[in-house]
Parts: C-alpha cells; sequence; structure tokens
C-alpha cells in the first residue's frame, strides 16, 4: 500500500530551499523559517520567486520527492520528478486492456472482488 505523505507549499516570495542532512530548509532573509524531514514529504510546490540549491534538486530526484513551480498567482511553470520505475511492457500491456472494453471490464471485477474478499 503506498503511503499517502505530505506536500510543502512555499509561497513567501525571496524563499530559499536548501539540503541539511535528511531535511528540506527554508530560509527567508537568511533566518531558518522551516526545517521539514524529508520522510514526510512527497511533494514541493513552489509559488512565485523561490531559489532552490543544485543539492536539494538532486537530493528530491533521488528520493522521489517531485518540485513544481507556479507562478506567483498560481499558473504552472515547471516540474521537477525522478526517475520513474516499472515495467514498460507491462504498461503497455495496461493500455491495451484500457482499449478493450471487455478485458477492462473483467479487470475490474477481478479487483473489485479482491477488494471485498
Amino acid at each position: 500500500m503506498k503511503r499517502l505523505l505530505n506536500t510543502l507549499y512555499v509561497m513567501t516570495q525571496g524563499a530559499y530551499l536548501k539540503k541539511e542532512g535528511e531535511t528540506v530548509t527554508v530560509l527567508v532573509e537568511h533566518q531558518v523559517k522551516l526545517r521539514v524531514p524529508v520522510i514526510t514529504i512527497q511533494s514541493i510546490v513552489l509559488f512565485g520567486d523561490i531559489l532552490v540549491t543544485p543539492s536539494l534538486f538532486g537530493f528530491c530526484a533521488k528520493k522521489g520527492i517531485s518540485i513544481s513551480w507556479l507562478s506567483v498567482y498560481g499558473r504552472f511553470m515547471g516540474r521537477l520528478v525522478g526517475p520513474t520505475q516499472g515495467n514498460v511492457l507491462l504498461r503497455r500491456e495496461q493500455y491495451r486492456i484500457s482499449d478493450d472494453r471487455v478485458r477492462s471490464v473483467l479487470v475490474a471485477f477481478v479487483l473489485l472482488y479482491d477488494a471485498l474478499s
């Protein structure tokens, strides 16, 4: 089962995010405002003029933590996502099943049966 984690939203203009050990540290005007252990976050969303160190980029990519950039008004600007894992052949078969109505209904019933039993 996938553990649902938190999203760190940073909206303070001029904030600076860096990696310190296993934490994400948020500085505003050279003062530490927040330290968040990476084990508790799944993604970081940045609004506006916010800086991120290269070491935090690499660390988040390696740990599977996505970083999204939005304008001050919330318009999407970009996203960093680390390497994806999975089986390409499995994914292709899943797409084929989703295109076939009969097979997709059978899969849905099997999953529903498993969930109820």
